[in-house]
């Protein structure tokens, strides 16, 4: 059976529009990683939305686990820390970190801030084959997300025109087991902005 999993943030100071969707609770940790993996927090004025079927055993739920960390890793360091958020280290590697770190700076030159909430909806996941990695591809909508000014805190433009697809993006994964645990981490991705395979609604 299908279950619905969301991620949380503190209540949002701007909503783009009156129905836009809330935040809601994380996945949590694996209990084994659980004392030093802990959720992210990301500022109150931006939120995270992840829909996802429920996982089926124990590597599916570290996997999404590490796609829900991944994305506020890459909330978190695009508000304010910047491309070298070590937030950032923790969850991506290889070409995966380039990409992230290519994405943060790219709102950093802009002098800007997500604010709103990003929905992540249609996830589909890929067991670890042989060569010990993973996938999941789902559809990141921004029309919910505005971009903040980060000297004056006036809030612009949506990142996502309303009634566009969203981005369709695919995470690759693979275990680290240079450290504690053994962490997945984001070794590559791959995005196709306003992809027929995404829905035209933010909500």
């Amino acid at each position: 059976m299908t279950g619905l999993l969301m991620l949380a943030a503190a209540p949002l100071a701007l909503a783009a529009c009156s129905s836009a969707p809330s935040p809601t609770p994380d996945i949590s940790p694996n209990p084994a990683v659980a004392p030093h993996d802990e959720r992210i927090t990301l500022p109150e004025t931006m939120g995270l939305a992840l829909r996802h079927p429920a996982p089926a055993d124990r590597t599916e739920h570290q996997i999404l686990y590490t796609v829900q960390q991944s994305i506020r890793s890459q909330l978190h360091a695009e508000y304010g820390p910047g491309a070298n958020d070590p937030l950032l280290t923790a969850y991506w590697s290889g070409d995966g970190l380039a990409a992230v770190r290519r994405e943060v700076t790219a709102w950093a030159k802009r002098g800007e801030q997500p604010v709103g909430v990003l929905v992540v909806s249609n996830v589909s996941y890929s067991a670890p084959g042989a060569d010990g990695k993973g996938t999941v591809s789902y559809c990141a909508n921004w029309q919910n997300v505005n971009r903040g000014n980060s000297a004056t805190h006036v809030v612009g433009a949506a990142v996502q025109q309303r009634g566009t697809a969203g981005t369709y993006t695919t995470l690759t994964f693979a275990r680290n087991t240079g450290n504690r645990g053994g962490r997945w981490k984001v070794t590559a991705m791959t995005e196709s902005p306003k992809s027929p395979r995404c829905p035209t609604s933010g909500h």
